[in-house]
């Protein structure tokens, strides 16, 4: 029994070994070493105790591919079209027990090492982007204050496609290896989905219905966790989360897309920072 699955943006193949067990091949030879640090932190995070958050197990390690549980369950879309009061109320408790926990263990990068890690990362952007102006925009301020960001686990692609809704358990899937590892690059994911909308967009879900929800959500997470989302850190990372899609995208509408999430940063057009610190 084998049944080819869809991929995702980074090329890497799914294949329905039998009833039991999923098979993650990698996208290239180049990308094994990413793989390979997508998989252990898969097993890292499978360490964790939560009530009602897991992830597949991993079952084996190849050169090129891994074999993990397979998990049935209900994807974004299905899950909350039909979702009840109490089931959105599920997956809040859910997610703030899983950043609760992580921030809990949080230390701070060295601000050395986080100016050098953004720099890089805007370096890297610059020959992908049509928005060299929001770019400089990001370097000018990564090169005028010290940036303060929270060092934890980090999923590193938390948005609702990465998550199987299984009855009274989320299971987090498709983990992908960071330029930096925060929590904070999680809650931008859930943003990504939550607040912009992205995956609603791009596969075409009109539900006015799910999209309430989502803000909702958002709304929820933000609330709770505004000393972290109000901060330059988050809306700096949140810009190059943003710009770092740009070079999956196939179609105009897509680069529509970004254009309207780039507009909505907090940082548009505004380059200071909210906590008293200048930029020059």
């Amino acid at each position: 029994m084998m049944k080819n699955l869809e991929t995702g943006l980074s090329g890497c193949t799914l294949e329905l070994i039998d009833s039991n067990t999923l098979r993650k091949y990698s996208s290239s030879e180049l990308y094994n070493k990413r793989l390979d640090l997508q998989v252990k932190k898969q097993q890292l995070f499978s360490t964790q105790v939560y009530r009602n958050i897991e992830t597949p197990k991993v079952l084996s390690k190849e050169n090129g591919y891994f074999d993990m549980e397979y998990v049935s369950g209900r994807s974004f879309d299905e899950y909350f079209s039909t979702c009840s009061v109490n089931d959105i109320e599920f997956v809040l408790i859910s997610l703030f027990e899983y950043f609760d926990g992580v921030i809990s263990n949080a230390r701070y990068y060295a601000p050395e090492v986080s100016k050098k890690r953004l720099l890089d990362k805007i370096n890297s952007l610059e020959t992908h982007t049509r928005h060299l102006t929001d770019l400089y925009h990001i370097r000018q301020i990564v090169s005028s204050i010290t940036m303060r960001i929270p060092q934890t686990f980090c999923h590193g692609d938390l948005t609702f496609t990465n998550i199987i809704f299984n009855k009274n358990r989320l299971y987090l899937i498709d983990f992908l290896d960071c330029f930096i590892d925060s929590f904070l690059c999680d809650l931008i994911k859930l943003k990504q989905d939550l607040y912009y909308h992205w995956s609603l967009d791009v596969q075409g879900v009109k539900s006015l219905r799910i999209r309430q929800i989502y803000s909702f959500i958002w709304e929820k997470i933000e609330e709770r966790y505004s000393e972290y989302v109000d901060t330059i850190e988050f809306n700096v990372l949140d810009i190059l989360n943003t710009l770092r899609i740009e070079p999956y995208l196939t179609n105009e509408d897509q680069r529509f897309i970004i254009k309207r999430m780039l507009k909505c940063s907090s940082l548009y057009g505004n380059v200071s920072c909210t906590d008293g610190r200048e930029v020059e």
